[in-house]
C-alpha cells in the first residue's frame, strides 16, 4: 500500500477501534500470547486457520461460535470476527513474523506498522533481540510508533537474576534503537496464562472464574495480569493510558502525513536541485560553444602552414629566377630584354614563371583551400550535431517532442561565403607573370637604357667640341654618368626582389586573414545555433524551478499545519 493510501486508511479508521499490532519473530509465541489475551485457543484449534498470513481480529456482534468466521482477502490477509469483549474497542493484528521469507508477507507486515495505534513487540526469552528484530525495530523507529515489549516464555529463566539480566539487555538496546528513554517491558509466560484461563473457563458462557484463576500458581507465575491490566487501561478513558489512547489514535494519521510530507519534501528538494543543476549544465554547454573558436584556431594551424609553405616556395622560386636573370654577367640577356621591351615582344621568363611557378602553385593553393573548406564545414556540422545529440540525450523528457526547435545545422552553421576561397579571386597566373616581366623590363630598360644614352651623349659631344681637352672632359663626364647608372643596378634589383616578396607576403596575409574570418564566423554561427536549440530547454528548466519553488512553499504551509495539530494533540493528553 502506498503512503497516500495509508493516510486515507488511517484517517478513515479514526472512528474504528484501537488498533494493536502484534509483531515478533516466527515461534516467538505471538499466537499463544493472543490466545491468552482472548481466553481461548483461537489461533490453533478454533475457527482461525493455521496460517502464516496477516490476521485482523475484530469483534463479532453475535455471541455464537456459528457466527465467528474468517474471510480471506485477495491479498492473502484474513479478517476474523470473534465474539470476545476486548475486541469491541481494540482490534488485534497478528503478523507472520519479522523473519518471514516471503517478501509479500514482509511487505504486508510493514504496511501495518504505520497504521498501528500501538505496537506490541513479542520477544522470545531464549533469543531476545535477534538480527531481524533489531532491523524491524529500526523500521518502527522511522514511523515514531509507540512500542510495548513482551518478553515471552518467562518460565525459561531459572532465577530472577537471569530475568533481570535479560530485561536490562532488552531495555538498554531498545532505548538506543528507538531513541527514547521510556521503554515499557512485560516479562510473561503466555502459555501458563493460557493454561490457567482455559482451566477456569465455563464452556457455556466463555467466562472465567476469576477468583479461582487468580489463585492458580500458573496464572500468578505467568505475570500476565500486569500486562493485561496495562492493555485494558487503554480502553478506560478515565485513566492516563485511556487519555493516551486518544492521543495515539489521532497521532496515527498525523504520523503518516508527517512521513508522507517528509518524503514529498525530500523528493521535491531533489527535483529542485536537479532542475537547478540541469539549468546550470545547459548554460555551461552554451558557454562552452564560445571555446569553439580556440579549438578551430588550433586545428587550422596545419592548413595555414600548408598555404604559407606553398606561397613561400613559389616566392622563393620567383626570386631565384629574378636574381639569376638580373646579373651584370647577363648583360647580353638583359640588353635583349631592353630591346624586346621596346618592341613589346614577350620574354622567355614570362612563360616559365606562369607555367612552372605560378600556375602549379595556384592550382595547389585552390586544392588546399578546397580541402580546408570541406574540413571546416565538416567540423562545424560535427560540432553542431554533437550539441544536438547532447541536449536530446541528457534531457529527453525536459521538453515535449512537438516543442523541440527544428533547426537545420547545415543551414545555420555553414551559412555565409567562404572567405578563404574569395581571397584567391583576384589572383591570375598570366597577369601576375606579365607583371613579373614588366618588372624585369623596367629594371633592364631603366639601367641599360640610360647607359646607352650616356654613350650616345659622349659621341655627340666629341663631335661638336673643338679641342681634344674638351673631348676628354666630355668622355669623362659621360663615362661617370654610365658608371653611376651601372652602380645603381644592385639597388634596382633589390627593389624588384622586394616587390616580389611584398606581393607574396600580401597574398599570404590575405589568405591568413580570410582563414581567421572563416573561423570567427563559424564560431559565431555555432554560438547562435547552440543558443537557439538551448532556449526551449532553458525555459523548461526555469519553469520547472519556479513550479517546484511553489510546491515547496505549499509543503511548508502543510508542515506548519501539521505542527499545529501535533501541539493540539499533545495538549489533549495534558488537559
Amino acid at each position: 500500500m502506498e503512503e497516500v493510501d495509508l493516510l486515507v486508511d488511517a484517517a478513515s479508521r479514526l472512528s474504528e477501534p484501537f488498533l494493536l499490532v502484534i509483531v515478533g519473530e516466527f515461534n516467538s509465541g505471538k499466537s499463544t500470547f493472543i490466545n491468552a489475551l482472548l481466553g481461548r485457543q483461537y489461533l490453533q484449534e478454533g475457527v482461525v486457520p493455521t496460517t502464516n498470513e496477516i490476521m485482523l481480529l475484530s469483534y463479532s456482534e453475535v455471541d455464537s461460535e456459528s457466527f465467528e468466521r474468517c474471510e480471506r482477502h485477495p491479498d492473502g490477509q484474513f479478517m476474523c470476527y470473534l465474539s470476545v469483549p476486548i475486541l469491541k474497542e481494540m482490534n488485534l493484528v497478528d503478523t507472520p513474523g519479522t523473519n518471514v521469507i516471503l517478501q509479500r508477507q514482509q511487505r504486508l507486515t510493514e504496511e501495518y506498522v504505520p497504521r498501528a495505534d500501538l505496537i506490541l513487540f513479542v520477544l522470545s526469552s531464549d533469543r531476545p533481540l535477534t538480527e531481524s528484530e533489531v532491523g524491524f525495530l529500526r523500521y518502527i523507529q522511522q514511523w515514531k510508533k509507540k512500542a510495548v515489549f513482551v518478553l515471552n516464555k518467562l518460565d525459561l529463566y531459572r532465577n530472577n537474576y537471569e530475568l533481570e539480566e535479560a530485561t536490562a539487555f532488552v531495555k538498554e538496546n531498545a532505548k538506543k534503537l528507538l531513541n527514547t528513554e521510556d521503554v515499557t517491558l512485560f516479562p510473561v509466560s503466555s502459555r501458563s496464562a493460557l493454561e490457567a484461563k482455559l482451566s477456569y473457563s465455563i464452556n457455556s458462557g466463555g467466562k472465567h472464574l476469576m477468583e479461582d484463576m487468580f489463585n492458580d500458581p500458573r496464572w500468578r507465575s505467568s505475570k500476565f495480569c500486569e500486562l493485561e491490566d496495562y492493555l485494558l487501561s487503554f480502553l478506560d478513558s478515565s485513566t492516563e493510558n485511556g487519555k493516551e489512547r486518544v492521543q495515539l489514535k489521532l497521532e496515527t494519521p498525523i504520523g503518516i502525513a508527517d512521513r508522507l510530507l517528509t518524503s514529498c519534501q525530500r523528493l521535491v528538494k531533489l527535483e529542485y536541485e536537479k532542475a537547478v543543476d540541469d539549468l546550470a549544465s545547459i548554460k555551461d554547454l552554451v558557454s562552452g560553444a564560445n571555446n569553439y573558436a580556440a579549438k578551430l584556431e588550433a586545428d587550422s594551424n596545419s592548413w595555414k602552414k600548408q598555404i604559407s609553405s606553398l606561397i613561400e616556395r613559389a616566392k622563393g622560386r620567383a626570386v631565384t629566377l629574378m636574381e639569376s636573370i638580373l646579373q651584370l654577367s647577363n648583360i647580353d640577356l638583359i640588353f635583349m630584354y631592353t630591346i624586346k621591351g621596346k618592341t613589346g615582344s614577350s620574354i622567355r621568363a614570362t612563360s616559365f614563371v606562369q607555367n612552372d611557378i605560378l600556375t602549379p602553385a595556384f592550382d595547389d593553393a585552390v586544392n588546399i583551400l578546397g580541402e580546408y573548406s570541406t574540413w571546416l564545414c565538416s567540423s562545424n556540422m560535427r560540432e553542431a550535431n554533437l550539441y544536438l545529440e547532447c541536449f536530446h540525450k541528457r534531457w529527453p523528457a525536459l521538453i515535449a517532442q512537438e516543442e523541440m526547435v527544428l533547426l537545420d545545422p547545415n543551414g545555420i552553421v555553414n551559412e555565409g561565403e567562404k572567405l578563404t576561397v574569395k581571397a584567391l579571386d583576384g589572383f591570375n597566373a598570366s597577369s601576375t607573370a606579365k607583371v613579373f616581366e614588366e618588372e624585369i623590363r623596367e629594371l633592364a630598360f631603366g639601367t641599360f637604357g640610360w647607359l646607352g644614352v650616356a654613350g650616345l651623349s659622349a659621341s655627340l659631344l666629341t663631335s661638336v667640341l673643338s679641342t681634344t681637352l674638351e673631348d676628354l672632359l666630355a668622355l669623362a663626364l659621360c663615362s661617370a654618368g654610365g658608371f653611376f647608372v651601372l652602380s645603381s643596378f644592385p639597388g634596382r634589383r633589390k627593389l624588384a626582389i622586394e616587390k616580389v616578396n611584398k606581393a607574396a607576403d600580401e597574398l599570404s596575409r590575405k589568405v591568413d586573414e580570410a582563414i581567421q574570418k572563416d573561423i570567427s564566423q563559424s564560431a559565431d554561427n555555432l554560438v547562435r545555433f547552440v543558443e537557439a536549440i538551448s532556449k526551449p530547454y532553458q525555459e523548461a528548466c526555469q519553469q520547472k524551478i519556479d513550479w517546484l519553488q511553489g510546491v515547496q512553499g505549499e509543503l511548508s504551509a502543510v508542515e506548519r499545519k501539521l505542527q499545529t495539530l501535533k501541539v493540539e494533540i499533545q495538549n489533549l493528553h495534558g488537559s
